[in-house]
């Protein structure tokens, strides 16, 4: 019985290996592990339930953005923004609690379990400008580009504060690769560049 117990956790934790550490319900199902196997394991802490259908193995860290990774698994469309993106970009010192993602206006947000998500409804445009692909170690996920992120930031500055969209700025000021010919590009796009002109202004 033992040894029985052992080959299906051996079996469980292959087929997940196989996907990058994740499966979906169905997969696990014609890998030929019931249903109740699936639950077990759960209940163990090998797996963890990122949303319905959708589970994770737990300790499987071959990439440094496993809650990117997982949102990313969770909601397909879904573009990492604002503090999420900015905090990658080491453009804050602020340790976002949530991961902050975009979605185009009227999109379903699936309901994730975890990690904890905040959602952000962008309009068609602001939505599909400056989308860059992320691939770490085999996963992909998608997050807004350096001076998308600090426009966004600057747009949101009231939910936000205007305190880190300014420290955003600041942070992508102090870099040799600004680009601040592409940065006025998406303020345009975002609406805010008289504002962005007033503050560079102030900064440069």
């Amino acid at each position: 019985m033992r040894i029985y117990v052992r080959k299906k956790y051996e079996n469980i934790e292959k087929l997940f290996k196989e996907n990058a550490g994740y499966a979906k319900t169905k997969d696990i199902l014609a890998y030929g592990i019931h249903a109740r196997d699936i639950q077990a394991v759960r209940e163990d802490g090998m797996i963890s339930k990122i949303k319905s259908g959708l589970y994770k193995l737990s300790g499987y860290s071959v990439v440094s953005n496993d809650d990117f990774i997982d949102v990313s698994r969770a909601v397909p469309g879904g573009v990492i923004c604002l503090l999420s993106a900015l905090s990658y970009y080491e453009l804050t010192t602020f340790i976002p609690p949530v991961v902050s993602i975009a979605l185009q206006r009227n999109t379903w947000t699936p309901k994730i379990e975890y990690p904890p998500v905040k959602v952000y409804h962008f309009s068609k445009k602001q939505y599909e400008a400056g989308i860059e692909e992320i691939d770490d170690n085999g996963n992909r996920f998608h997050i807004y580009n350096r001076e998308k992120t600090i426009c966004d930031c600057v747009r949101y500055r009231n939910k936000l504060g205007i305190d880190t969209a300014k420290e955003g700025l600041t942070e992508y000021l102090r870099r040799k690769d600004r680009k601040l010919e592409k940065l006025m590009e998406y303020a345009e796009i975002g609406r805010i560049k008289p504002l962005m002109k007033t503050w560079l202004t102030m900064m440069v």
